[in-house]
């Protein structure tokens, strides 16, 4: 009963997950792990749970139980994987994507193991300026000590010790022709300061039916150096960067998006915009390089003004049912489909708006086996499917 009560737990947890309810989700698997702590698929989800609330020692744990349980967990991988990136632990990400690429080949491995390798290449390159900036910026030796009057020792890479003025020397200072400096040291390549020129912030982006979600990857950005503007097909990005740096970019959108429905979050490690879909879809790209819009065969009501369009289980299939000729027939002759089609439409006309889009909102979601025109009970949530006594629901998404 324990493993029974942990799988409904467990479900319970997704569908707040899904919701986005991420400490109620956890404390779900929580109490699921706590009565069976054998399960490697348990652990994989808290820990992609945990990623989203930015714990992300917590997901690093749970990935490595995960693995623990399950030696070919591929989720478990790419979840520890995910949490090491974030915990900035590159070559450990880069180790947990390859062998989660190795298990289950996939182009989002194949991305992210691009990444890390791009991070190591920055901390490389990092290593190295900060190296050679120690070489230019040598302190004066010990035993060379400015006089009084005279000037401040000179600083030089070249072998020749920079002369010191002497008391007697510095009553008559040298005209400026007579530079104390030496002609190799003035050219030295080393002496020179070299600007360095930060290679823009990377950007991540995955999407649900009715979300995508843009990730920037900047770290520590406060509030007041970020200026975001989300329009309905553009998104306009400035961020103050340290040492009087600024980041630009904008980002051309494949489809409309809700603009009062999205949103974006500053965090420690990036900048977060979750942008609300104008309509349930799959996009092929994310901005509009010519790429495609997956649309599913939902009802959507594009013709508020010229007529009204029904729910159909025909593909590609939108009636106008204000131009179908309707023979002047009794209703008590109509039967099976007629009969419900005529009284489809009989709701529809004369139903609010707020009913017709609880209409369509419960029978798209319920996958056909739910009409409600109670707005405010189907506007709380997806409406679950009530499927015939003897038959079991099966979604599209779970094929």
């Amino acid at each position: 009963m324990s493993k029974e009560r942990a799988a409904q737990l467990i479900t319970e947890a997704n569908s707040l997950f899904v919701d986005e309810d991420y400490d109620n989700a956890i404390r779900k698997f929580n109490e699921a792990i706590t009565l069976d702590n054998t399960n490697s698929e348990y652990y994989t989800k808290r820990s992609f749970c945990h990623h989203k609330m930015d714990n992300f020692t917590e997901s690093m744990a749970d990935a490595k139980k995960a693995i623990e349980l399950d030696a070919n967990n591929t989720k478990a991988y790419f979840r520890k994987g995910m949490a090491a990136f974030s915990l900035d632990e590159y070559e450990t990400a880069k180790q947990a994507f390859q062998k989660a690429q190795e298990l289950s080949p996939s182009p989002q491995n194949k991305t992210w193991i691009r990444k890390c390798d791009a991070e190591l290449e920055d901390e490389k390159d990092t290593d190295e300026e900060s190296s050679e900036e120690l070489v230019v910026k040598s302190p004066t030796p010990a035993n060379t000590k400015p006089t009084v009057d005279g000037p401040p020792p000179l600083e030089l890479d070249s072998p020749k010790k920079a002369q010191v003025s002497t008391p007697s020397q510095s009553a008559h200072p040298p005209p400026a022709s007579q530079n104390p400096l030496p002609d190799n040291a003035k050219e030295s390549p080393s002496s020179i300061p070299i600007p360095v020129t930060p290679s823009p912030p990377k950007n991540d982006w995955y999407q649900t039916n009715t979300h995508v979600i843009l990730s920037i990857l900047i770290k520590n950005v406060k509030k007041e150096d970020a200026k975001i503007n989300i329009g309905e097909k553009n998104i306009e990005i400035e961020v103050k960067l340290p040492g009087n740096l600024e980041y630009q970019t904008n980002f051309n959108l494949l489809d409309k998006i809700i603009v009062p429905e999205s949103s974006y979050t500053i965090l420690s490690t990036k900048i977060e915009l979750k942008l609300k879909k104008s309509r349930e879809s799959r996009w092929s790209t994310l901005e509009d390089t010519g790429g495609s819009v997956q649309v599913w065969d939902a009802v959507v009501d594009t013709k508020k003004d010229k007529g009204l369009i029904y729910p159909s289980s025909a593909k590609n299939s939108q009636k106008d049912w204000d131009k179908v000729d309707v023979p002047a027939e009794s209703d008590d002759k109509l039967d099976g489909d007629a009969a419900l089609n005529k009284l489809f439409q009989d709701i529809y006309k004369g139903a609010s708006d707020d009913q017709r889009r609880a209409m369509l909102k419960s029978f798209q979601e319920s996958g056909g086996t739910v009409l409600s025109t109670n707005w405010d009970e189907v506007g709380k949530g997806e409406v679950k499917g009530q499927p015939p006594k003897g038959m079991d629901m099966k979604y599209w998404k779970d094929i």
